[in-house]
This record gives C-alpha cells, structure tokens and sequence, in this order.
C-alpha cells in the first residue's frame, strides 16, 4: 500500500516537482530584488560609483540586458575586472 495513488500521465507530459517549482520561484525572485537594487545604484552620483569601481554607462549597460540576467552579477564582474587593470 502507499500513500499516493498513482495517477496515469500522458505520454510526453512533464510534470515538475514542487522543488523545481520553487527553486525557479526563489531565482525569479531573486532576480527581481537584485534588478532593484541595480536600479537604486544608478540613481547614486558618479563620485560615488566610482568609489565602487563602476561608471555610469556600466550601470546603464547592465540594467538593459535581458530580464533573466542579473544586474547585479555583471555589475560586480565589470568592478572586479576594473579593479584588477589598476
């Protein structure tokens, strides 16, 4: 005996896990916060983005990419990089 009944699928039907559904919930929204706070770094003035090692266009660059992307990961690999030249 289990406890589930089993419930016939059809053929070729992918039904996901609980899990996946709310690990790619969790991304999404992730995702969505660090976008705001992307946001809220190119309403700061320049003198302080470039005390994070960033300029004004990097801000701009990052935020129009896809909205899958994070804003925020390219923004810390574009200071990273900057940070490494001098």
């Amino acid at each position: 005996m289990t406890l589930f009944s089993r419930t016939p699928h059809r053929v070729g039907t992918i039904v996901p896990s609980p899990r996946v559904l709310l690990t790619a919930f969790l991304a999404i929204m992730r995702t969505l916060r660090n976008r705001r706070s992307a946001h809220q770094i190119a309403e700061m003035p320049d003198y302080l983005l470039s005390d994070l090692g960033l300029r004004r266009d990097d801000v701009h660059e990052a935020l129009n990419r896809g909205w899958r992307e994070d804003p925020t990961f390219q923004l810390a690999i574009k200071a990273s990089r900057r940070r490494r030249s001098l």
